[in-house]
């Protein structure tokens, strides 16, 4: 295929520092930038006009889909379902993501979970705040030594998992959609593609580690019968989407004890969670606001994408990253908000960041 003229501007909605700006402008040289502001509408609408590639800090909406002249739209997030609509996959807009860019982190964040549930972080930290030695029950505490998790999803978090969990001694299996094997010896792969099922991957496993991505296929694939095919006391930890756990099911398990523990960094269908909702009064129960910490260089590896990409782009190559039929997510509605309501959380979350 013969290579591409390159873009006369390139449409740029991104809140980040000069330097990485400067770097980004020497990643698309000769093409000239046209930086717009989430909230100029006006000038997204002209920017639409001639653009030939836009680069998004957040998913696109109907306006990108329609743009007379947009052939590629980059979205800097790891997830796309916020706007993954069948006829997204069905255009002929390529659309990418940073997908795998914060992976390393993501598994930390599992393992934070996993730690602080098997040594009962939360009550630790409780007694010690009372000055108390120790808590009821500390001698039947068991590491993670020996343990098997079962990864549910295996793309960049997952495999950086899967590797840290090994050099914990842990057992690893893990379910993907594609069938690939892993890459690291002592991982037992499941595959939706080879018939498998999720349940077939976590049967007997001591915890379950969410690390998909949501799509129609993947929407509330842990639910009841796959929660029960664990080892009892195991534990649920999910640093993906709230979306891929039957919250009913994930609560009764925790409240039978069954599950003795799990630990979200996500929730649904609000975040910031509001203080009324059931989750906070669940027991055994680990929130993190949704705040992995970020990579040293995650947008150093950003910009690894952008130019991989571009020149993928400039070739005529398929695009890493690249949105297809099997990400259309179509099946959660759309939560409903409610009247002064990022007002009330700020006000709350205010007044509580004090007491802490």
């Amino acid at each position: 295929m013969q290579e591409r003229v390159p873009p006369r501007e390139i449409l740029v909605r991104l809140n980040w520092r000069s330097q990485d700006i400067v770097r980004l402008r020497q990643v698309f040289v000769p093409s000239k930038l046209v930086h717009v502001d989430r909230e100029d509408h006006a000038g997204i609408a002209r920017a639409l006009e001639t653009c030939e590639i836009a680069i998004l800090d957040g998913v696109a909406d109907e306006r990108y889909l329609t743009a007379p002249n947009l052939k590629w739209l980059h979205c800097d997030q790891s997830g796309l379902d916020g706007f993954a609509p069948r006829v997204l996959a069905d255009s002929d807009l390529v659309v990418t993501s940073s997908k795998g860019r914060s992976g390393p982190v993501l598994a930390e964040h599992a393992i934070h979970f996993m730690l602080s549930l098997a040594y009962r972080a939360p009550d630790m930290m409780r007694a010690q705040r009372r000055r108390v030695w120790g808590i009821r029950g500390q001698a039947d505490l068991r590491g993670l030594h020996g343990k098997t998790v079962c990864i549910v999803g295996y793309g960049a978090t997952g495999e950086n998992l899967a590797r840290q969990c090994l050099a914990f001694g842990m057992k690893v299996s893990a379910f993907r959609r594609k069938d690939q094997p892993a890459d690291l010896p002592g991982v037992r792969m499941y595959s939706a593609a080879r018939g498998d099922c999720l349940i077939d991957a976590i049967q007997g496993a001591d915890i379950a580690a969410l690390c998909a991505s949501l799509n129609d296929a993947s929407y509330r694939i842990l639910g009841a019968p796959e929660l029960a095919a664990m080892n009892p006391g195991g534990y649920l930890v999910n640093v993906a989407r709230a979306q891929l756990v039957d919250e009913e099911a994930m609560i009764g398990a925790l409240r039978s004890g069954h599950l003795a523990g799990a630990g979200l960094d996500v929730t649904d269908p609000f975040e910031p969670l509001p203080p009324w909702h059931r989750l906070w009064s669940v027991p055994n129960l680990i929130l993190t606001p949704h705040v992995t910490p970020q990579m040293p260089d995650r947008t150093g590896r950003t910009l690894d994408i952008l130019a991989e990409n571009f020149r993928r782009y400039q070739a005529g190559d398929p695009l890493l990253h690249q949105f297809t039929e099997e990400d259309v997510f179509s099946r959660a509605p759309k939560p409903a908000g409610f009247r002064g309501r990022h007002r009330l959380m700020t006000a709350w979350a205010a007044i509580g960041r004090r007491l802490i």
